[in-house]
């Protein structure tokens, strides 16, 4: 009893506290690959599967859900639980406990549960069950795609930031050059001043870039979870697409069978299905308990001192016809919501498959149109200042042309890729490359 009273304080100041440092230096609860704990214990940088694997060991949301799934299969056992039988001890008379003759019915009453009543409760929380397991799947995809879609862009920013010192690099050359001119009165003040105007705007763009890639990365630590810090490794291929082959029928039934929602939404039927069961079970009549009583007394105990009881539960005055009622028409809710995910999912995935193609066209216009006439104008500027016929000047500027066509690239490929990132999180798998 002692141990039972005593017991440390439920909300403590410190426990958050200390449960912060045990986190930051604990171990993931989940497995890790192999190639992953190398990878941590080593200090080397984590590709983008090895952070998912991570993610999916460490996750706090991902783990309050998965621990909710597991809270819902263990109901299961508890459904298959019926009542348990109690002793009664019933007509103990006072005034014969004075004289001495004490004298009382002993009675062991057990309840009888209705045919059914057990399997419809054991089916509604196997239905419960699934739904929820549906749910730790359905975060886990969700967790995926995050995961990829903070990598997708940390390749593009990196890349984009290349581009812009390169900008930068050039607008320093520009002014070099200026400056020599204004020197010689060739060129004007006000052309000078532009430059050094032009040179301020790439250089607070990389500003802006580097800031960006520092958010995207602590973005990316929040979704992995609390633990050892890490660092990345940008792999810029992943920008790299092949030719898009989507089949929109064939990805709308993939999605609707792989997709968790829609099971989700199938075991809600079902849930409503046993919940009409049981209430249809409820409304006969039927036999709630039985007792077996035996008389002890004083020179009265015989053989013949066991008795019998029983209570019939009549649905006299309620039929549970509006039980009944309610619970078909939940049946029907449910089956209604269950087309409306249908239409959801296909939706949602048409959607995707539209803004994938959209962006692999933007890509192709980028790589078909813009790239090529600026590369050949590049070249034309060359072979022109190496001929002396086109001013330095101008060669930069056709320069600086070139890599911002190089940055629409980027962006429509990281465009592109964030698309089939998001397709691939409505389909409900990963799509061959």
């Amino acid at each position: 009893m002692a141990v039972g009273c005593v017991q440390g304080p439920a909300i403590s100041p410190e426990r958050a506290v200390a449960t912060w440092h045990e986190m930051q230096v604990g171990h993931p609860r989940g497995a890790l690959p192999e190639s992953a704990v190398a990878a941590l214990e080593a200090g080397d940088a984590l590709t983008v599967e090895q952070a998912y694997a991570l993610a999916l060991a460490n996750n706090p949301e991902l783990a309050v859900v998965e621990a909710r799934a597991e809270v819902a299969t263990e109901e299961i056992a508890a459904a298959r639980q019926i009542a348990n039988p109690s002793v009664r001890v019933s007509n103990v008379g006072v005034d014969d406990s004075a004289q001495g003759r004490l004298g009382f019915n002993l009675g062991l009453r057990a309840p009888i549960p209705r045919p059914g009543s057990v399997r419809a409760r054991v089916d509604g929380a196997r239905h419960a069950a699934a739904g929820a397991q549906g749910q730790a799947e359905a975060a886990r995809r969700q967790l995926r795609t995050r995961v990829y879609r903070l990598f997708a862009r940390l390749a593009w920013l990196t890349a984009d930031l290349e581009e812009i010192t390169r900008a930068v690099s050039l607008c320093d050359e520009r002014q070099r050059q200026l400056r020599a001119r204004v020197a010689r009165a060739v060129a004007t003040d006000v052309e000078l001043a532009l430059a050094d105007v032009a040179r301020a705007e790439a250089v607070d763009e990389a500003r802006k870039l580097r800031g960006e890639l520092a958010r995207t990365e602590a973005e990316l630590a929040r979704v992995v979870g609390p633990g050892p810090t890490f660092s990345v490794r940008v792999d810029r291929k992943q920008l790299d697409i092949d030719d898009l082959m989507l089949d929109p029928t064939a990805l709308t039934e993939h999605a609707l069978r792989a997709r968790p929602e829609l099971r989700m939404a199938q075991t809600k039927v079902g849930q409503a299905r046993s919940a009409v069961t049981l209430a249809k079970v409820e409304a006969a009549p039927w036999v709630s308990w039985a007792q077996v009583n035996y008389f002890v007394g004083p020179g009265t105990t015989t053989p013949a001192s066991f008795g019998l009881a029983l209570a019939i539960d009549v649905p006299l005055f309620s039929l549970n016809r509006g039980k009944i009622r309610a619970a078909k028409a939940l049946a029907r809710q449910r089956q209604v919501e269950e087309r409306a995910e249908v239409a959801a999912i296909a939706g949602e995935v048409g959607e995707a498959i539209a803004r994938a193609q959209r962006a692999d066209a933007r890509v192709h216009e980028i790589e078909q149109g813009l790239l090529p006439q600026v590369d050949a104008a590049a070249r034309q500027a060359d072979a022109a200042l190496a001929a002396g016929t086109l001013d330095v000047v101008e060669v930069l500027d056709i320069e600086a042309r070139r890599v911002a066509a190089r940055r629409l690239h980027l962006a429509a490929r990281f465009e592109r890729r964030d698309a089939l990132i998001e397709l691939e999180a409505a389909v409900g798998a990963p799509l061959p490359r």
